[in-house]
């Protein structure tokens, strides 16, 4: 008898499925041992173990919640049914490879055991990997020891630190994420609203602008960041003069024409952050929502693994789903391909393709409206991204109009190939697929459709990262990975660092505090190269640990270089923290 063990009891089922007779198919649910976090455990107050030159530490690896009782019942049934040879197919990335480890000595009684990973969830897959078992990648879990080091020396003694402001904790990669949101709700108390003044006009259902300002007028219009906006004036008299102009003589003359075509490439597949965000704009859902849904639709085999920056994908999927738009769209509806190179960028973990069906046929899959929902956007960024680009005609235009000195300028467009947006649903009326009548003749005059309209109004302050875009930003500087997105913001929110308004991201008070009053202390790069908790060492840490991952950078040397560096910061935080007495203290 042989027993295949995974994480997820959705994923056991189905793989049950593709298993016949001589098979047991079980669900460890989870992480079943990891460092000592149970008060009752001796070692779960300690933020470090010893350890010799040229290797990590050897902490006990303690049961985590319910795991022991689970693998007891597995034990239990393996030992009942003559179990002989035992599978580990727990998530192909890191955190699935320590779990394949600390099952691996677990299940040592029962026979050889061997680690078996997919990509995808399906027959052909699984019976692949079942056919062809790998050993252990200790790379992988190194890196994974490692991260669990780092994060548990960084949490434990600077989560203590941060007490003495009655804060709760302090993370390795919260911490900086934190930042972002603090720092951007700091620019948004600073900023100084700005007037302008704009006019506008519609004429043949184009929107019509009057240009007041040349970059280099001596009135021109700029906004905080610097950008010239040639359409705002901060001249209130110059705006409603064009206004009466304009709506004194109800017509415009065209005076230029430039032609023009826009090519729209299609998007690459998605990968874990796009994932998020595409959810967020289109579906308005939370990430962790989004999360659950496609984990769901990853354990039930319809979607590949959803953890991963990388936007290559299978060829044999491509071909499949090439021939699909084929059939259903025309020749003419294929592109060249995004998304399919397997070069890896910095920052990027590159070991699993992009996030897409697993049946690029099957446009419809899930049990419910979510479910269909979330595989609709994933089916169709994927064929998308082997689609042709989409085309439209343009034309931006220079009028004049009696009386007044400014040009007013406006641009028509009109899609002539839809290209990859043909997969996407949208109401018909929303694109605008022929030109205006009245054609673009030099000359030619354009009634305006009604009163032409002014606007006053005020430059507006950087808007408040959301969960969406905090993970952008995450994954732009290199801070956290795939697999830890989600769960750094959420604790944010848990911990009471930041509040949710809507879909945006409020710091609290502590979350306040906790940035610019403690973190300054890890902070002194007059002191020391890099602070802790900037964005920098972060992503540094980061890619030392992907280095390790991928064999690249010896374990031992990063852990013990990560301490020293540790240290100096730490002692310097305690040091500064005598000179100037914490709320506590003061209390």
């Amino acid at each position: 008898m042989k027993l295949v063990i995974l994480e997820s009891g959705a994923k056991a089922r189905t793989i049950k499925k593709y298993l016949g007779k001589g098979w047991i198919v079980d669900a460890c649910n989870g992480h079943v041992q990891d460092l000592p976090s149970n008060r009752k455990n001796k070692d779960s107050s300690k933020a470090m173990w010893a350890f010799n030159p040229g290797e990590l530490p050897k902490p006990p690896w303690s049961w985590t919640d319910r795991a022991e009782r689970v693998m007891s019942k597995i034990t239990s049934r393996a030992k009942k049914s003559g179990v002989d040879e035992v599978y580990i197919a727990t998530d192909p990335d890191r955190e699935g490879e320590f779990i394949a480890w600390r099952l691996t000595e677990i299940m040592s009684d029962f026979g050889p055991v061997h680690r078996v990973s997919f990509n995808e969830i399906t027959k052909d897959a699984v019976i692949s990997a079942i056919s062809n078992p790998q050993d252990l990648d200790m790379d992988l879990v190194d890196a994974a020891i490692v991260r669990r080091l780092m994060d548990r020396l960084v949490g434990f003694r600077c989560s203590k630190f941060c007490r003495s402001w009655k804060l709760r904790s302090m993370g390795r990669v919260q911490t900086p994420t934190l930042g972002y949101i603090v720092e951007r709700e700091l620019e948004r108390e600073a900023h100084v609203p700005k007037e302008y003044n704009s006019v506008s006009a519609f004429s043949n259902g184009i929107e019509l602008k009057v240009r007041f300002h040349e970059s280099d007028d001596s009135g021109a219009w700029y906004d905080d960041d610097g950008k010239h906006f040639p359409d705002r004036t901060s001249n209130t008299s110059q705006a409603n003069d064009a206004l009466e102009i304009i709506n004194s003589e109800r017509s415009l003359n065209l005076e230029s024409v430039k032609d023009g075509t826009v090519s729209r490439r299609p998007k690459a597949p998605f990968t874990t952050d796009t994932m998020l965000q595409t959810s967020s704009s289109t579906l308005g859902w939370s990430i962790s929502k989004t999360s659950k849904i496609a984990s769901t639709l990853y354990q039930s085999g319809h979607i590949t693994y959803i953890r991963t920056d990388s936007t290559r994908t299978n060829i044999s999927a491509r071909n499949d789903v090439r021939k699909h738009i084929e059939s259903k769209f025309g020749k003419h509806y294929l592109g060249e391909g995004v998304g399919e190179s397997g070069k890896k960028k910095g920052n990027v973990q590159d070991a699993h393709e992009a996030i897409r069906p697993t049946n690029p046929t099957m446009e419809i899959a899930g049990d419910d409206g979510d479910e269909k929902a979330l595989y609709a956007l994933i089916w169709s960024r994927f064929a998308a991204s082997q689609m042709s680009n989409s085309i439209r005609e343009r034309r931006s235009m220079i009028f004049s109009c009696n009386g007044l000195e400014v040009p007013v300028t406006g641009t028509s467009s009109w899609r002539t190939h839809s290209g990859w947006e043909e997969v996407f649903s949208r109401p018909s009326n929303v694109v605008q697929t022929v030109p205006p009548e009245i054609g673009f003749t030099i000359g030619n005059s354009w009634a305006i459709d009604n009163d032409a309209n002014m606007t006053t109004d005020f430059t507006k302050p950087p808007r408040r990262f959301s969960e969406s875009s905090i993970i952008q930003q995450m994954k732009k500087d290199g801070i956290g990975r795939p697999s830890t997105y989600v769960s750094t913001v959420t604790k944010l929110v848990d911990r009471k660092y930041v509040e949710k308004d809507g879909s945006s991201l409020n710091p609290t008070l502590n979350g306040r505090t906790l940035w610019i009053e403690v973190a300054p202390f890890y902070n002194q790069t007059d002191v020391y190269e890099q602070g802790l908790f900037t964005y920098d060492f972060t992503s540094n840490m980061e890619e030392k640990l992907d280095l390790i991952e991928a064999g690249e950078a010896n374990a031992p040397d990063q852990w013990s270089q990560f301490v020293d560096a540790f240290r100096d910061m730490h002692n310097i935080a305690l040091e500064k923290r005598r000179e100037k007495p914490t709320v506590r203290q003061i209390q």
